[in-house]
């Protein structure tokens, strides 16, 4: 794969983690002490962290590093989530937003966001300093890689292998321990080349953590390495270094050490920690058993999760080698009480079954209670609660992969570009025009070359090519379709934002997300939904205090739904806000001149609220960042009709208002009626066409220059398509006298469209009009049909 392969996948994949953050983020903030919403954010973030490793986008990286951070110190319980913590989680996503677009468009971060990515980043990290756990010490994120006990400390064991001489001599220094997993080689990392790497480098040595296997049984591709090394680097210099493998590795400031004779119980309590924590310190002589009660309660979960691994049938060896280091850490982070059961883990063969140890660990499950002089950081130790990988765990194992409820039987999903399948859009249309192109060549066969037999078998071969071709039709509009819920999904943040600036109480209620529509649909469904909803939050709901006077209560309600019907998609949204009050709307139409108001004196109710439609209109008084320019209703119809949908909409004053749009399925393929008119023929969509029907000469009323009839007990104006188009030629009458007229629903009245001949419907690929033809709105696009030529599609709405 080639770097831009590479950034392109990473594009995808990013989008794909920020589109869970946010939500995650919004359900985070309802409920706060959910553990499964906050280690699946986590795990969001860490993936899209992990990912930006790749490239250098340190303004990208900076913030979503205090991000993780962040939420680490949430989901373990030792930070409080709030609002403050929400809106700058938010705000940090919304720049991460706006870099993985800047990528995306130039391929690189332009350098003048290195200032607001770290003035985000401290914004971040004032939150971890602005609430401690209660104990002596301020305890440190998982991953801030190293957390320096209160000083004096006393060395730890591995600071031994390097020379004393070589520490007095460098006496601000860092010295570092790093463990590489065992299965890290399968994750492409090379541990040697990263400590050599390791900055100002004053010495290295090597050992191992285990002792080496018989040659005959050594595991080549198991890592069991073990360097300790000395660095006159800054000790944030060597976080960043280590940044992507935090639980592998143990720092330790030099300067901070104790001498010999000094906290001479600290020793123990820093044997007893496992060999992987990055986080560990001796608490004061105050208890903290609340804390040590629930590191205790996980670890015994963490534990018995090992036991029912190990009772899963086809454990592979390198499970059973995960379960074995995942035990020893639980033992070790146990202290005391558990090193009798260490020794015995020591003792029992490598090569055991699982049955065999899986009946060890049930025997020496340990029982007793933590110590309450020591806390540990959980994530660094072991995945407790979310399932996340336990340090040591291969990634490619079982232990590591499966979840809660997961079956290995998922299916897979292939990311393919949109401009593939816009392509194979392409390919069907034209194999639609190919394919129709048959029926044609049977009839000049049998018309023209009197070849019935032949004709025969074209039209038989047709019926088989036609079911392909709306088979293949029908799999690629399937591909095509997405869930309304990937637009839905942004409506959350927005009534939050907006709720809050406006000092309103607003719940959002969305149902039927797995609706699906074609994608061209749901794009084109953004920005007249949200426009709506924002119209709801500024107009509909009101105050907490107007609706508690009113008898309601304080929080208002917005409801989104969408469902199929038939072959549309119909999406409802609506509130239990004030309505449109029709007075009012009649009052503003008239001032800013829209309506006559003579004319407005006569509509009714329900008539009056569709006035929100006409261009200009706002019941706005002063003009603000959400309303008062005129341009939200009718941008909605706009939008939605130029997708060949509708809108309608019902309110009722001091209960609420709902609009409902109405929306084709796709729009890749139209179903159109073809007509005639002055000898050329046209297309009129089918969604638009209520009835046709032949109509007597003598029933056409004239008055002036317009026509008219009685169809079904109503009144329908007519127009000629001929005069419409400018033709030369008058519509035609059948030998009966009568006309051909087409009943269209244009504006929520019937219209009558005067043509000289019908000629059935048929199923087109639109190709809308480009260039200079652009211009003519009364054209929605061209069709190419099967023999050859082309069928302009008029738009009625805009023509008649």
């Amino acid at each position: 794969m080639n770097q831009t392969e590479l950034l392109d996948q990473f594009i995808l994949e990013a989008r794909d983690c920020l589109e869970q953050v946010g939500q995650r983020l919004l359900e985070v903030e309802k409920a706060p002490t959910d553990t499964e919403l906050l280690n699946d954010l986590f795990r969001q973030v860490h993936t899209l962290k992990g990912n930006c490793g790749l490239f250098e986008f340190k303004p990208l990286e900076r913030v979503v590093h205090a991000g993780e951070d962040l939420l680490d110190r949430v989901r373990n319980g030792s930070l409080r989530y709030s609002n403050d913590i929400a809106d700058a989680l938010l705000e940090a996503m919304d720049f991460t937003v706006q870099m993985i677009d800047e990528i995306e468009q130039s391929g690189q971060i332009n350098p003048a966001a290195d200032g607001r990515s770290q003035a985000l980043a401290s914004a971040l990290r004032v939150h971890l300093s602005a609430k401690a756990v209660p104990a002596e010490g301020s305890p440190t994120s998982a991953a801030q890689v190293v957390q320096v006990p209160p000083a004096p400390a006393e060395a730890p064991a591995w600071l031994s292998r390097i020379p004393q001489a070589l520490i007095e001599a460098h006496p601000e220094a860092t010295a570092w321990c790093y463990r590489p997993e065992p299965e890290c080689f399968f994750k492409g990392e090379d541990p040697w080349l990263l400590a050599l790497k390791a900055p100002a480098l004053q010495h290295l040595c090597v050992g191992t953590q285990q002792p080496w296997a018989p040659l005959e049984a050594a595991d080549c591709y198991q890592c069991n390495l073990d360097i300790v090394g000395l660095s006159d680097a800054p000790l944030a210099y060597l976080n960043e270094h280590f940044r992507y493998i935090p639980e592998q590795v143990e720092l330790c400031e030099v300067a901070t050490l104790a001498t010999p004779g000094q906290a001479g119980g600290a020793t123990a309590a820093a044997d007893a920690l496992p060999s992987n924590a990055t986080a560990a310190t001796a608490a004061s002589s105050a208890p903290v058993s609340q804390a040590a009660d629930t590191l205790h309660r996980r670890a015994l979960q963490t534990w018995d999760e090992q036991i029912e691994l190990l009772g899963r049938p086809g454990t592979t060896p390198g499970t059973l080698q995960a379960v074995r280091t995942t035990l020893r850490h639980l033992l070790q982070a146990v202290g005391e009480p558990g090193q009798v059961h260490l020794t015995a883990l020591a003792q029992v063969d490598a090569n055991a079954s699982a049955a065999a140890l899986q009946q060890w660990a049930a025997q020496h499950r340990p029982v007793r209670a933590l110590p309450t002089d020591l806390l540990l950081d959980v994530h660094a130790s072991a995945a407790f609660a979310d399932g996340t990988p336990t340090p040591g765990t291969p990634s490619g194992t079982d232990a590591s992969r499966r979840h809660p409820g997961d079956d290995g039987n998922h299916p897979k999903v292939l990311k393919v570009g949109q401009e593939k399948i816009d392509r194979l859009m392409d390919l069907i249309g034209e194999m639609v025009v190919a394919k129709n192109a048959l029926p044609y060549l049977a009839q000049r066969a049998e018309t023209v070359f009197a070849q019935r037999e032949l004709s025969r078998e074209i039209k038989a071969q047709y019926a088989v090519i036609n079911r392909i071709a709306e088979d293949m039709q029908h799999a690629i509009m399937q591909v095509r379709m997405l869930p309304v819920g990937t637009v839905f999904q942004r409506f959350g943040r927005l009534v939050r934002d907006t709720s809050r600036k406006l000092g309103k109480e607003v719940a959002l209620l969305i149902e039927g997300e797995d609706t699906e529509a074609d994608k061209n649909v749901i794009e084109a469904l953004a920005d007249p939904l949200i426009h709506i909803i924002r119209n709801s939050l500024d107009h509909g709901i009101e105050s907490p205090e107007v609706r508690k006077a009113a008898g309601k209560p304080a929080q208002g309600t917005i409801r989104v739904v969408a469902r199929q019907e038939s072959d549309r998609v119909v999406i409802e949204i609506d509130d239990d806000g004030a309505g449109v009050d029709p007075d009012r709307v009649r009052r503003k139409a008239i001032e800013r001149g829209l309506i006559p108001e003579d004319k407005a004196a006569t509509l009714t109710d329900a008539d009056a609220v569709q006035l929100i439609f006409l261009p200009g209109f706002s019941t706005a008084d002063t003009i603000s960042d959400l309303s008062g320019r005129g341009v939200g209703m009718d941008v909605v119809r706009n939008a939605v009709e130029r997708i060949n949908g509708h809108v309608e909409l019902s309110s009722q004053l001091g209960k609420g208002t709902r609009l409902r749009l109405s929306l084709p399925l796709s729009m890749a393929v139209t179903n159109v009626m073809i007509i005639e008119a002055g000898g050329r023929r046209f297309g009129v969509p089918m969604d638009l066409i209520v009835e046709t029907v032949r109509m007597h000469a003598d029933d056409i009323h004239h008055f002036k220059h317009a026509r008219t009839t009685v169809l079904r007990g109503r009144i329908v104006p007519l127009r000629a398509l001929h005069d419409l188009l400018s033709l030369d030629h008058q519509p035609t009458l059948n030998e009966e006298g009568e006309h051909a007229v087409l009943v269209m629903r244009l504006g929520g009245e019937n219209v009558g469209l005067l043509v000289d001949q019908f000629h059935g419907a048929t199923d087109i690929i639109l190709k809308p009009l480009e260039g200079v033809l652009a211009g003519l709105t009364g054209f929605a696009g061209t069709a190419l049909m099967g023999d050859g030529s082309v069928l302009m599609v008029l738009n009625p709405k805009e023509l008649v």
